[in-house]
């Protein structure tokens, strides 16, 4: 019995091709798989059965989507085998914050090798998510993604530019369990954290909300530095509206792990219960998900099995 390999064929912008997936691997490692193409309506049984009479993981090749599809159906029949995540997406948010190579060969192989992590799973009025969800701008532009032609960076784009200025800010009330931002290491980053102050406020206004498990957005945005998907923590992280001189001298920090910058505020809830002023769109590990004024935030701890490569920082 051999390990499955789904893949999307529609996730991303270029065509997968499981031949030169497969063909740089050492001939033990490329007999212990097969790869499958898969798509809607998403019927994970048979492949989850594969894997676990194989020893799993279940091996899922594609973007952020459907890497949440796979961790929705694994959590329903009580994770019987880890989610081994291949980059095949244009995001590709979750492996990033794992620090697993966007290689896909590459990515395959140190899965193969690499070894399960049992990390947090947040849910968002019950409904799971493995990364981060979000509202306001980016629940917005995941809105019009859905609907506009085409995928890959250069649609999503077109969505972020149609929207961001017509965007305005929304008023929410939190009922929440706050918990202190993690300490991060190192001298430097203690001095750091002194001359930040106290911890912030919840929001009462934002732009841009995101709720984050681990640090990473699509395409290399450092959305919340210092997440840690088994520390029993979200963090809360809200967006300043940008200006055209915000995107040329702030801007850049978002895309760098230290970066600092006034755009971003940021604190850490343990669950939290949020009334916005109206409906909004809300997306799942970029997967638009139903408009709704009052959203449930909770996070079960070390409840979801990942496979993860030896670069991942959590054990």
């Amino acid at each position: 019995m051999k390990l499955p390999i789904l893949f999307n064929p529609a996730s991303g912008t270029s065509p997968k091709d499981p031949d030169a997936l497969l063909r740089p691997l050492p001939r033990d490692l490329r007999d212990r798989v097969e790869v499958m193409p898969f798509g809607p309506p998403w019927d994970f049984e048979p492949a989850i059965a594969q894997a676990s009479a194989a020893g799993g993981p279940l091996f899922v090749w594609g973007g952020d989507g459907t890497v949440h599809h796979a961790a929705q159906a694994l959590v329903d029949r009580g994770c019987p085998v880890p989610l081994a995540a291949i980059p095949g997406g244009s995001g590709n948010g979750l492996v990033r914050g794992l620090r697993t190579p966007l290689e896909p060969s590459g990515a395959l192989q140190r899965l193969l090798e690499g070894r399960e992590l049992v990390m947090d799973l947040p849910r968002l009025d019950g409904v799971p998510f493995l990364n981060l969800c979000g509202t306001g701008f980016e629940g917005a532009v995941a809105q019009r993604f859905e609907d506009l032609p085409g995928r890959g960076f250069s649609t999503y784009a077109q969505a972020c530019w149609q929207l961001w200025h017509a965007w305005e800010e929304t008023a929410v009330t939190w009922e929440a369990e706050t918990a202190p931002l993690p300490q991060l290491p190192g001298r430097l980053a203690r001095i750091r954290t002194a001359f930040l102050g106290p911890e912030p406020e919840l929001p009462a206004h934002f732009w841009n909300l995101c709720v984050a498990n681990l640090p990473t957005h699509g395409g290399g945005l450092w959305m919340a530095p210092g997440a840690d998907p088994t520390d029993g923590l979200l963090h809360w992280v809200t967006l300043t509206r940008p200006g055209w001189w915000d995107l040329a001298t702030e801007g850049p920090a978002l895309f760098r792990e230290e970066g600092r910058t006034r755009l971003r505020r940021l604190g850490c809830v343990r669950r939290a219960v949020l009334r916005l002023e109206k409906p909004l769109a809300w997306h799942l590990d970029g997967e638009l998900g139903p408009e709704r004024d009052r959203a449930e935030l909770r996070v079960e701890p070390r409840a979801f099995r990942m496979q993860v490569t030896g670069a991942c920082p959590w054990t």
